[in-house]
């Protein structure tokens, strides 16, 4: 971590040195809030976290928001996490607690004419190591169907509920990255490929076909017999002006084993239900339930064949913002079955905007059960600061 700092530093510098004055410290997707000059709540419950008007923006992949009012806004921002995690800190013989600083990002987001709009995010600097990878890359065409359909090409978000991609628990969703045998599902992650979304009040339906995840070198290798293969897609009722959000997702791919020669077939069906937080304390929620089929899981660790196996999983999640919006606490409960075999997992959430540097963002979490990897040792305690700014036009100012 010692050799990191200098180089975080330095990342920090140049950000710092590029914003200069006309930085405008921002909660938001920093260009669009500098643009419209407004908050977080507009589009987040919490950063990430996106309310119904910010699922809608990112439905229609920005393209609902006025290139005429992005145009004067340099549309790149740079990103910077501290991150720790406790995992095996009460293990005796492999403690491997962790802090790293060095988490620098760079993004880009916007317009590209009237029709098109894009989203890269490119790591320079990932867990105290150089580069890091391409984590989104994606254009999209919005001129279709009366500029209701969008179609996304590049390193894309999987069709699935916004939480997974935007959300402030440190955890990712156990439920749409269950393990079966060889086969790591990847319902909620971002793959190269292309998808066709289609809003419409106040309807989401999107397709899409997606490979893999690396980075440009080996993610678009679409070598059949290489790569793992999946049609995915998503129905769902979303308004951007009311607080629920529900809907189905379900894929079907294909997925080469370890064995030459052989594939897992398989698919998926789930239901989801997300609802914003209401006045007067009710608090928001989030449920899916998950069905999934492997036809051929592949071998277990000791090289035995496991043959087909049906998969079942739930998320559950209630979460309360607190001193007017600038926090927020969250519990999260999922519990999956692949082939009879039950787990559980439980994360505590603790989100929240540092006072008078509404820029930087705070988020604790404590973690037991399937999450943890030591499950006898206790929680698995987990932290991260994260700061975000845009680079301004000069001639804002």
């Amino acid at each position: 971590m010692a050799r990191a700092l200098p180089v975080v530093a330095v990342g920090l510098g140049i950000g710092l040195a590029l914003t200069g004055i006309h930085a405008k410290p921002s909660q938001a997707m920093p260009p669009f809030a500098q643009a419209y000059g407004v908050s977080c709540d507009t589009c987040h419950t919490m950063v990430p976290a996106l309310n119904a008007y910010g699922r809608y923006v990112q439905h229609t992949a920005y393209a609902s928001l006025d290139p005429t009012v992005l145009k004067d806004t340099l549309p790149i921002w740079v990103g910077e996490q501290i991150n720790g995690d406790s995992a095996g800190a009460g293990d005796p013989v492999n403690p491997t607690h962790t802090v790293t600083v060095g988490n620098l990002a760079l993004h880009a987001v916007g317009y590209i004419g009237r029709d098109w709009t894009y989203h890269f995010q490119q790591w320079l600097y990932q867990n105290d190591q150089s580069g890091g990878g391409l984590d989104t890359a994606w254009v999209t065409y919005n001129n279709l169907f009366h500029r209701d359909g969008h179609l996304f090409i590049g390193k894309i978000e999987a069709p699935g509920p916004s939480p997974f991609s935007q959300w402030f628990d440190l955890s990712g969703f156990a439920t749409p990255e269950i393990a079966v045998g060889e086969h790591a599902w990847q319902l909620d992650g971002n793959r190269w490929g292309t998808k066709l979304g289609y809003f419409h009040k106040p309807f989401d339906l999107e397709a899409g076909w997606l490979a893999g995840s690396g980075d440009l070198v080996t993610g678009t290798d679409f070598d059949s017999n290489l790569s793992e293969k999946t049609f995915q897609w998503k129905a769902a009722y979303a308004p951007g002006d009311r607080p629920l959000e529900a809907g189905l997702y379900g894929s079907i791919g294909t997925f080469p084993l370890a064995e030459a020669g052989q594939f897992d077939r398989y698919h998926s069906l789930a239901a989801y239900a997300q609802r914003d937080p209401q006045p007067h304390g009710v608090p928001g929620a989030m449920v899916i339930y998950q069905s999934t089929f492997d036809g051929n899981a592949g071998l277990d660790a000791n090289g035995n064949a496991l043959g087909a196996l049906n998969g079942h999983a739930f998320t559950g999640e209630l979460y309360e913002p607190l001193f007017k919006g600038n926090a927020l606490i969250a519990f999260r409960h999922e519990t999956g079955s692949v082939g009879g075999v039950l787990t559980n997992g439980n994360n505590l959430d603790f989100a929240f905007n540092v006072p008078h540097m509404k820029y930087l963002h705070g988020y604790f979490e404590s973690a037991m059960g399937a999450k943890s990897a030591v499950p006898s040792a206790g929680p698995e305690w987990k932290f991260e600061l994260w700061w975000t700014t845009p680079i301004a036009n000069a001639q804002q100012h």
